[in-house]
């Protein structure tokens, strides 16, 4: 008899946590590493409250797969009837400037256009050319000018750059103008070459000897 009954219990207790799913109308709530979510997200989820889990844990995953701003996500049901949402949001790394409009595009590290803005903290490539609409990329160069201006700050704190004609300009302390490539280059490469030239021509002057390393050639030239 005990041996009927146990498989019973958990036959049971399986049917009743399955057939839940279809009844339990259940109450949305979205977490962020900022605290809340995004309110782009949440206004879409408040249409889930009071549904069965199963049919919201199907509609979030849709749409949280789609969602531009979202980089990863987790849905987990609590009892009574909460279904916790945890979210991680992309956050801009780069900035890229249109130098006719003044307007500042905040960019992940994939190239993605976030949103817009009229201030920063982060360095910042100025271009000529029209800025990326919000969930659009950025072109090839334009991705790889943000790195090399990511890298240039994080070695000599240098904030802006300017992209002309496939190149990128960078001044850098000493009074020293530096010319990068943006087509067919490498920029773990430049920024190498770069700190072992500069580190080179410093000397502990003031003033460096040279005003401009230019990194389009395969020898750096100095000028």
């Amino acid at each position: 008899m005990k041996k009927i009954l146990i498989p019973s219990g958990i036959l049971l207790l399986f049917l009743a946590i399955f057939i839940s799913r279809f009844f339990i109308k259940i109450k949305v709530e979205c977490r962020s590493q900022y605290g809340g979510c995004p309110k782009e997200v949440t206004d879409g989820m408040l249409p889930l409250n009071g549904k069965s889990i199963s049919y919201a844990e199907r509609t979030l995953k849709k749409e949280l797969k789609s969602n531009f701003f979202i980089s990863t996500f987790s849905i987990q049901f609590k009892l009574p009837n909460i279904l916790r949402i945890d979210l991680l949001i992309k956050k801009p790394v780069f900035v890229l400037k249109n130098s006719n409009s003044g307007l500042l595009a905040l960019i992940d590290a994939d190239g993605g256009v976030l949103s817009y803005s009229n201030q920063t903290d982060l360095p910042i490539v100025i271009t000529p050319e029209e800025l990326p609409k919000v969930g659009e990329e950025v072109k090839n160069t334009d991705l790889l000018a943000l790195k090399l201006m990511d890298g240039v700050y994080q070695m000599y704190q240098t904030g802006t750059g300017n992209i002309e004609v496939d190149t990128l300009l960078v001044d850098i302390p000493m009074g020293v103008r530096v010319i990068f490539p943006l087509v067919d280059a490498d920029k773990d490469l430049l920024l190498g070459s770069l700190r072992l030239i500069y580190s080179n021509i410093r000397g502990g002057e003031e003033n460096a000897p040279y005003s401009q390393i230019d990194l389009r050639y395969n020898n750096p030239v100095l000028r």
